[in-house]
């Protein structure tokens, strides 16, 4: 028995002796924040490096798309491999860059899928690549287009964030707005996570999981609402 085959017997033996699934070791790699879902060390090199054009440099929208463009690859398709299919779709006037993510097929097959349900069979990505948070009409034009792609999860890239401070009327609130209504769930990604991403302190699961649950808790309040004995007597 080779040495790469004994250390995959051992690591085997100890998940057994722990009692655990591989699904329920994926679960808890993502709800702990575990290493092993971690951007190995040469792609975080590259991360820290267009994190630090991003940050410092002076870009022209087509240079900061680009980046941000390669930065997303990096992180869906390299924290994992062989996880995600990756598919870039052409340019916008305005030099967005829409992304749709597939599971790949060893993980459709290997049930790794099913695991993280709430990403669904696949999400769309989109990068802002302009100065300012994102406002209402960006965020109703992404909704717009995960209806198009009949996707249910969506994540959206923006350095300075959206607009809004959790008020009904702004990009949190019409993002709330949507998950409650549609139960399309986006979540945001901005300079401060793709920071954490960047330096290996977060993996992508995790915080996309911790956004996911964040949102859907705040937004999913029915099944906290019981029913007050008294209701039959105020509707007589």
């Amino acid at each position: 028995m080779e040495i790469k085959e004994q250390n995959f017997r051992k690591v085997e033996q100890l998940l057994h002796q722990a009692g655990y699934t591989l699904p329920e070791l994926l679960i808890d790699s993502c709800k702990y924040n575990s290493r092993l879902l971690n951007i190995s060390e040469v792609y975080i090199k590259r991360c820290q490096q267009i994190y630090y054009k991003l940050d410092k440099d002076v870009l022209s929208r087509g240079e900061k798309g680009r980046l941000l463009e390669e930065l997303s690859g990096i992180l869906f398709q390299k924290s994992v491999e062989n996880l995600f299919d990756v598919y870039r779709n052409c340019r916008t006037s305005t030099n967005e860059i829409d992304i749709l993510i597939r599971w790949t097929e060893s993980a459709r097959m290997g049930g790794i899928s099913t695991v993280f349900s709430f990403i669904g069979d696949s999400f769309l990505c989109e990068c802002k690549n302009y100065k300012g948070p994102v406002d209402v009409t960006y965020v109703g034009k992404f909704n717009s287009l995960m209806s198009v792609a009949d996707t249910y999860f969506g994540v959206m890239i923006s350095w300075d964030g959206i607009s809004g401070r959790n008020e009904w009327k702004d990009s949190k609130g019409l993002i709330k707005k949507i998950a409650l209504r549609e139960k399309r769930y986006i979540v945001v990604l901005d300079k401060k996570d793709l920071k954490e991403l960047c330096n290996g302190e977060k993996n992508i699961f995790s915080m996309l999981y911790d956004k996911y649950i964040a949102l859907k808790n705040e937004t999913d309040y029915d099944k906290y609402i019981v029913k007050h004995e008294a209701e039959e007597e105020l509707l007589n």
